[in-house]
């Protein structure tokens, strides 16, 4: 198993990679209607061209492979915050994914929904063990 300041270095490099992805690779759009139901309006993602979606395959495969770990480690050490990790993963694969709507109006605003996400699980796994 990975040490934690491995998988912590591991999750800061990908965050580097995921704002490159989100900012750089990835568009939104406004969802026409969607202010009258939703304050600010809803976006929706922008299809990627297929240079980024390799970008987005190789992502989501890092990413699957360092939760596994994390994950693992969690389990090990008796977390009681597995739900939250999971929840929170299951928030940044489909941030990943592009499958969802998204509720910021910049890529800014989505990349920083998927770091506070990236934060918490860092976070959850750095957390001492009580026994």
């Amino acid at each position: 198993m990975e040490s934690i300041e491995l998988l912590k270095k591991r999750y800061k490099s990908l965050e580097s990679r995921v704002h490159s992805f989100i900012l750089v690779h990835s568009g939104i759009e406004y969802v026409p209607g969607s202010s009258e139901c939703v304050e600010g309006g809803a976006f929706a993602w922008s299809k990627l061209s297929p240079e980024a979606k390799i970008v987005q395959i190789e992502l989501y495969h890092e990413y699957i492979s360092l939760i596994k770990q994390a994950r693992k480690h969690l389990e090990l050490n008796g977390s009681p915050y597995l739900d939250t990790f999971d929840h929170s993963c299951s928030e940044v694969k489909s941030y990943l994914k592009q499958e969802n709507l998204v509720w910021g109006s910049s890529l800014q605003d989505v990349f920083n929904s998927v770091k506070k996400e990236l934060d918490l699980q860092r976070g959850l796994i750095a957390q001492p063990v009580l026994i």
